[in-house]
């Protein structure tokens, strides 16, 4: 007998972000992998896509990923909301996968109001140490690029940095205040590199995490609300 093939899974929207394509810690051929086998009506590429405007750092990988949106673009709602590592390069590429450019999106979905925004804007330390934030990031790559295939010391370090800890709350707690602002019930953010998610004053925060991690992970929303999910 033909060896049973499992349904392919399904949702209305998918949320993705920091996949950072062009750095030596991006899993562009696992979300490659994933999204190839995956049935959505929109994406959301919810920023840092791009980890800088160095085109010779792009891989094989990275490429396939990118003519994959392309060909998503054909038939399924792409949204790319920039973020900080994407400045400069969101016009070009949103011109080569079709996908449509947003700082912010707002939408409407089964009489909810969401809303996708990177996160940077919520990160205070960012914005005022523009510097020591690039070396930090840095140094984090190369300690993923040098740990265990399952990324146990980087996911050590992430779980247990205080900074990390505080900035995955400071930029969730701005986010609400923003939502509120917005009117908006639902706001998603990525950014920290940590999925997170929290309820308060009546608006719900998820953050998408990463496609650097091991496990990654990801959003779905559907009929039954949002949920955030790992890919490993």
């Amino acid at each position: 007998m033909p060896k049973k093939i499992p349904p392919l899974n399904k949702t209305h929207t998918l949320i993705i972000s920091d996949i950072h394509l062009g750095s030596s810690v991006s899993r562009s051929k696992a979300v490659y992998k994933f999204l190839e086998n995956f049935k959505f009506k929109k994406l959301i590429l919810l920023g840092d896509i791009f980890e800088s405007l160095n085109f010779n750092g792009l891989e094989k990988d990275d490429w396939k990923f990118l003519s994959l949106l392309s060909e998503f673009s054909k038939h399924k709602k792409i949204r790319w909301i920039e973020g900080n590592h994407d400045v400069g390069l969101t016009k070009i590429f949103g011109a080569f996968t079709g996908a449509k450019i947003y700082k912010s999106y707002k939408w409407h979905y089964n009489n909810k109001k969401y809303l996708a925004i990177h996160g940077h804007q919520f990160d205070n330390f960012l914005i005022n140490n523009m510097v020591l934030s690039f070396l930090i990031n840095k140094l984090y790559n190369f300690i993923q690029l040098i740990d265990f295939k399952d990324k146990r010391i980087s996911r050590f370090i992430k779980n247990k940095s205080k900074g990390w800890l505080r900035l995955s709350k400071k930029v969730a707690h701005r986010a609400i205040l923003y939502a509120k602002l917005r009117n908006v019930q639902t706001i998603f953010c990525g950014h920290t590199h940590k999925a997170l998610y929290i309820k308060k004053r009546d608006v719900s925060y998820y953050n998408s995490g990463c496609w650097t991690d091991v496990p990654s992970t990801y959003i779905t929303i559907d009929k039954d609300g949002a949920k955030i999910h790992k890919y490993f």
